[in-house]
């Protein structure tokens, strides 16, 4: 047989062990927030793009690969477990801020 071995669950830590489940709650999160609050086209652009962004990095750290958090933070793949996951973890915030303004300009709009 060739090609790699697969490394055993337990080895794995939650996003690499999950990586298709959670970029799909990110996608249907998104896709619910911007059918309900309904933006403008540029910030709805700017959501969409913000959202592909976000699932590129949890799959490129659940793959081992670089990823970027923005254009300047990024984290290698020969970087260390904990600055990838705070990387990471950045990434995620930053998408939820995004949601969050979603959410609020609903809430603008409706004044």
């Amino acid at each position: 047989m060739s090609g790699q071995t697969p490394t055993p669950i337990a080895n794995l830590d939650f996003v690499q062990a999950r990586w298709p489940l959670l970029i799909s709650g990110i996608c249907t999160l998104a896709a619910v927030t911007a059918l309900v609050s309904m933006p403008g086209t540029h910030f709805g652009l700017i959501y969409a793009i913000a959202t592909a962004w976000t699932c590129w990095a949890i799959h490129a750290y659940a793959k081992g690969k670089r990823f970027h958090v923005s254009p300047s933070l990024y984290a290698a793949a020969d970087d260390s477990q904990r600055r990838r996951r705070i990387m990471l973890g950045i990434a995620i915030c930053m998408h939820l801020g995004f949601t969050a303004l979603m959410i609020g300009s609903l809430f603008n709009q409706s004044r």
